[in-house]
């Protein structure tokens, strides 16, 4: 059931990313866009996860520097292209942060896996975990924008503060399966394989994303 609410949640927010494409100028260009970019990069996660070499625990660590940094400096470029401007101009501001709200459902996900021996404690909210605040905190933070009573500086200090807490959690990953002798109960490294290799390499990317979409409305603002 785990596994599955893993593939339900990334479908999720691949849908919420169209919707959000509803924002720019040439949606349909933008769609097609999408699509691409999606199933090439998720097509190159799942076959990363096949290969093997994941689960080579040898320094440097394989999935910060083939997966997380990519996707990072995806969001990165994607976010900064002209053509997805007009997206970030026109988005209401709330919509970035109240979606943070899905990483709430990630956390108990996490707290499953670990429950079914798939994770360590260490990267579960009992643990160095504490991404699933920023999850509740993107309710009122997101509530009080709608209504316009919530100064932007103070919107900015969530969406940095979410990223620091993200790094804080890809921490707590790395170092339970990089820098223990954790492994899942079937022996493999859980992280790496198919469902959960979905958590760093388009959830955590979907976090970053609608971070750095709510961190340039914000700077751009002139409230």
């Amino acid at each position: 059931m785990v596994q599955l609410g893993f593939y339900i949640l990334t479908a999720i927010m691949i849908v919420a990313v169209f919707y959000l494409l509803n924002y720019g100028d040439q949606v349909q260009k933008l769609r097609k866009n999408a699509i691409f970019l999606l199933i090439v990069w998720i097509a190159y996660v799942v076959v990363m996860s096949f290969t093997g070499l994941l689960d080579n625990l040898s320094m440097p660590p394989k999935a910060p520097f083939l997966i997380i940094l990519p996707a990072f400096i995806i969001v990165f470029i994607t976010t900064s292209r002209r053509s997805f401007k007009k997206v970030i101009e026109n988005t209401p501001k709330h919509i970035p942060v109240l979606i943070q709200v899905f990483r709430i459902i990630v956390e108990l996900l996490i707290y499953g896996a670990f429950m079914e021996g798939f994770f360590p404690k260490r990267v579960t909210f009992e643990g160095l975990n504490y991404d699933i605040i920023m999850g509740i905190l993107a309710i009122p933070v997101g509530l009080l924008i709608m209504k316009g009573t919530i100064d932007r500086q103070i919107i900015l200090a969530y969406n940095i503060l979410g990223l620091l807490v993200l790094s804080l959690t890809g921490y707590a990953f790395i170092s339970s399966f990089y820098f223990s002798d954790f492994v899942s109960a079937s022996g493999e490294i859980a992280l790496v394989k198919t469902p959960f290799i979905l958590l760093p390499g388009v959830l955590l990317p979907f976090a970053i994303f609608y971070h750095v979409v709510s961190i340039k409305q914000n700077l751009k603002a002139r409230n």
